[in-house]
């Protein structure tokens, strides 16, 4: 739908008058209009006139001063000067439609108009009884900002800004400080004035809390006008955190304090141990006999929007130095080594020695948290009393350790090592026997050299096959390089001459 037949609509509706029913000669003007200079005015006009309609009739419409100044005719050429590019009509007059716009607006322009028409073939009329008196301002109207009084944190809220102009064609623009949903709606007022809202939907936070909210509005023609209002949020307690000194000794009491950033201000407070245990009640507390093992604390803070608790928080408690556990040592082949802990708070400086107290014992340490584990590594033989002496701030420890040193194992490993190297040597010195042994029991033969005569003319010795005793087996002494002994050698005395002289030709 045109704006033209929108805007008709709206005034017949506005002035309750039926165009077809008119009687009479009839214009319906508002009977002033607010300008802004530099924007434009619309000035709604819906006449009649007596008879039936006549749509095929030619319509000419003029607007004109009280000094038949033309502001606008349907003939172009015949507006003023003044006036000349800046009037329109808005309707159609054979609608009877005969509103006016009027652009770019002057103090010039301020006075008293008045609307005629003529209708071709039938009749025309003035309306002197319906004049519009213009009223031009140098600045637009102070805009209307409105928010819920009672503004909560993750609870959405829409806040309105209102401004009433002239010019329905080009209405005004809003900006806004704060990011949001935007949404706007124009209404017609009466006296040719237009209702134009703008409103913004967001969730307000923390952060928006005493921060100003402002919406702007850019009128045709480039003037402004703000307005701007101060947000109250309310939220429910952040921030909250335990305040205490710094660090407390064993033994003596610590004041705490629940710190929490909220609107309005906490109401109450509560103190809770690591295991959820209430302690106290209030914004302050008093732990009393304070002890290493007192773990976490944590408050709670509350107000009408909710509550928070704070992290949990350690005490740095400061306390001496103290053994935890025993000596425990152990006898291995590189020597004695003993091991302890020691808890303190702050850590401590650790100083061990044997019988001599100028000469230190070297030592190991490793910390885990409060504890360090102490380990001491010495060859066999040192002292069997160790002095330890621990340090810190707060004050320090000094023990005594008998080393569960036992000389009868002491003795039997050495007794034992002793035994070890004696049968290394032992075996060795038992192998260098038996090969001398055996190199000195093997008998050297002398070979006779063959001449080739005597090999060609030596016949093939007669070879006597015999039972032999079967402990005896000729093979293995010959391949063992070994000699027979000599009543062997006398029983057979040439059997296996042949045989000797083979084999050890061979070797």
């Amino acid at each position: 739908m045109s704006f033209s037949c929108w805007l008709l609509c709206i005034y017949s509706l506005w002035l309750k008058v039926s165009p077809t029913e008119g009687k009479s000669w009839n214009a319906e003007v508002p009977q002033s209009v607010n300008g802004l200079q530099g924007s434009c005015i619309v000035i709604p006009c819906l006449f009649s006139y007596p008879g039936a309609e006549r749509k095929s009739s030619t319509f000419t419409g003029m607007w004109s001063t009280a000094s038949n100044e033309n502001v606008y005719h349907s003939t172009s050429s015949k507006i003023s000067k003044t006036f000349e590019h800046r009037t329109s009509l808005l309707g159609e007059l054979s609608h009877r439609n005969c509103s006016l716009k009027i652009d770019h607006l002057r103090h010039t322009d301020s006075g008293q108009l008045m609307f005629r028409i003529e209708i071709e073939h039938f009749d025309k009329y003035t309306f002197h009884e319906s004049k519009v008196s213009i009223t031009i301002n140098d600045s637009p109207g102070q805009p209307t900002l409105s928010i819920p009084q009672e503004l909560s944190s993750r609870k959405r809220v829409t806040a309105s800004c209102i401004v009433y102009h002239s010019c329905p064609s080009n209405p005004p623009n809003f900006t806004w400080s704060h990011k949001g949903t935007i949404s706007s709606q124009s209404l017609q007022q009466t006296n040719g004035q237009w209702k134009m809202t703008s409103s913004l939907s967001f969730t307000p936070s923390k952060t928006d809390h005493n921060k100003t909210l402002s919406c702007t509005a850019v009128f045709h023609g480039g003037k402004k006008a703000t307005k701007m209002t101060t947000l109250e949020v309310k939220y429910p307690p952040e921030d909250v955190s335990v305040i205490s000194t710094d660090s407390v000794a064993e033994g003596s009491e610590v004041n705490m304090t629940c710190s929490s950033d909220s609107n309005p201000a906490s109401h109450s407070y509560y103190w809770y141990s690591e295991a959820g245990t209430l302690l106290s009640e209030g914004h302050t507390f008093t732990l009393k006999n304070v002890s290493r093992h007192i773990g976490t604390i944590y408050c709670t803070a509350n107000n009408t929007e909710g509550n928070t608790n704070s992290s949990p928080t350690q005490l740095n408690v400061l306390y001496p130095p103290e053994i935890k556990t025993g000596l425990s040592c152990t006898l291995g082949t590189s020597g004695m080594t003993c091991q302890f802990a020691i808890d303190s708070h702050p850590a401590s400086e650790i100083k061990l020695w044997g019988a001599d107290p100028s000469s230190e014992l070297q030592t190991h340490e490793e910390k885990h948290g409060t504890l360090t584990i102490v380990t001491l590594q010495e060859a066999l033989g040192f002292s069997d009393t160790v002095h330890c002496q621990a340090t810190n701030s707060q004050g320090n420890y000094t023990m005594t350790f008998q080393v569960p040193y036992n000389h009868d194992k002491s003795m039997l490993l050495y007794i034992s090592y002793a035994a070890i190297i004696f049968a290394m040597i032992m075996i060795v010195g038992f192998s260098v026997w038996i090969i001398k042994r055996c190199r000195r029991t093997e008998v050297p033969l002398t070979l006779q050299p063959k001449t080739e005569m005597n090999a060609s003319s030596q016949s093939e010795p007669k070879r006597k096959c015999s039972d032999v005793n079967p402990s005896y087996d000729d093979s293995q002494h010959v391949y063992g390089n070994m000699t027979l002994e000599e009543p062997y050698e006398e029983e057979y005395p040439y059997e296996y001459a042949s045989e000797y002289e083979e084999t050890y030709a061979n070797v």
